[in-house]
């Protein structure tokens, strides 16, 4: 990591005061690194381990390509992409953050999609699962499966449209093979691999949610986030929005469970519940992207971009929901 001397000081002075703050309340801090890992051990790991495994075995076998054949007219009318992306969106759905970035950042090095190509398909894989948003948010946190049906498909169907308005970002026309090399791999212990790389996947993700809980909670003990929280109190109020939706927001920001969770508590109608949680799963909040960004960062996507299409697939999805409130 190349940083200039001001931003070696700037993080220099960001972590000392994040060691003040947590050895300044200890108890409080270890309990939110506990109940991090918690999330992650119960609901995160059980859920992506074992796609984690059975996604990479399906890239090294000719079942992609197979796919990728059938798939590619569809994918390359609507993004620009071969038939790879519709793979990566279909995994991304059934498992979860951060496997479409995971997936797009190995198919990427394996010089199967182009970077521009990569850039689009970001753009509707990068989506949360349904055991997470049906089971953990929907019927954990809301005490209703309706809810979390109706988040889950405003979800993934605002990640449909979310690509279609990045379908000519960085489209050159070129079109890369997306025929993954056969080679023989029989010298390979190729499970091995497949293990560690995983097993490492998982751990950085665990690392990502629990140093994040310990963020907002050390945030939120010295009332950093106040002078936030107090702006956009103002504007919610005199726009007639409920301000007690703010602080759960800002944390959802920052880490999407513990942003939902505290949602789940507030007195709020159950539709503006469903509105805000949408939100806050579709923009994944600044952990998961750090999740996603350790994985694309190896094709180089640029930053601002990636946020960007987080924001325009949360504001996608929060409008489909409040049709389907109504309609499920």
């Amino acid at each position: 990591m190349n940083l200039s001397k001001k931003n070696t000081i700037f993080l220099s002075i960001v972590v000392l005061t994040f060691i003040i703050l947590f050895v300044s309340s200890p108890a409080q801090n270890l309990e939110a690194c506990m109940n991090g890992l918690l999330v992650w051990a119960t609901s995160i790991a059980p859920a992506l381990f074992p796609f984690l495994i059975f996604t990479k075995l399906l890239s090294e076998l000719n079942f992609i390509e197979t796919l990728s054949k059938y798939l590619s007219p569809i994918t390359r009318k609507l993004y620009h992409t071969p038939g790879i992306s519709a793979y990566i969106y279909t995994m991304s759905i059934l498992s979860g953050y951060p496997v479409g970035a995971k997936l797009t950042a190995d198919f990427y090095e394996k010089g199967l999609i182009s970077y521009g190509q990569a850039c689009r398909i970001t753009t509707f894989t990068s989506t949360s699962g349904p055991l997470f948003i049906v089971g953990t948010v929907g019927i954990g946190m809301l005490h209703s499966g309706r809810m979390g049906i109706i988040i889950l498909l405003s979800h993934f169907i605002g990640a449909i449209l979310n690509g279609l308005i990045y379908r000519n970002y960085m489209y050159d026309k070129v079109s890369i093979s997306s025929t993954i090399d056969t080679q023989s791999t029989t010298n390979k212990n190729i499970l091995e691999d497949i293990m560690f790389s995983s097993i490492k996947s998982i751990l950085i993700i665990g690392g990502y949610v629990a140093i994040f809980f310990v963020i907002i909670t050390m945030l939120n003990n010295a009332h950093i986030l106040y002078p936030i929280e107090y702006f956009i109190s103002k504007i919610f109020s005199l726009l007639h929005i409920p301000t007690q939706i703010v602080s759960p927001m800002i944390n959802g920001i920052i880490e999407v469970t513990k942003g939902c969770l505290d949602v789940s508590t507030i007195s709020i109608p159950p539709i503006t519940k469903c509105a805000i949680c949408t939100f806050l799963i579709s923009f994944g909040g600044i952990s998961i992207h750090m999740q996603a960004l350790t994985f694309i960062k190896r094709f180089h996507i640029k930053t601002s971009f990636y946020i960007l299409q987080k924001v325009t697939h949360a504001i996608l999805s929060t409008i489909i929901s409040i049709p389907l409130y109504f309609l499920i």
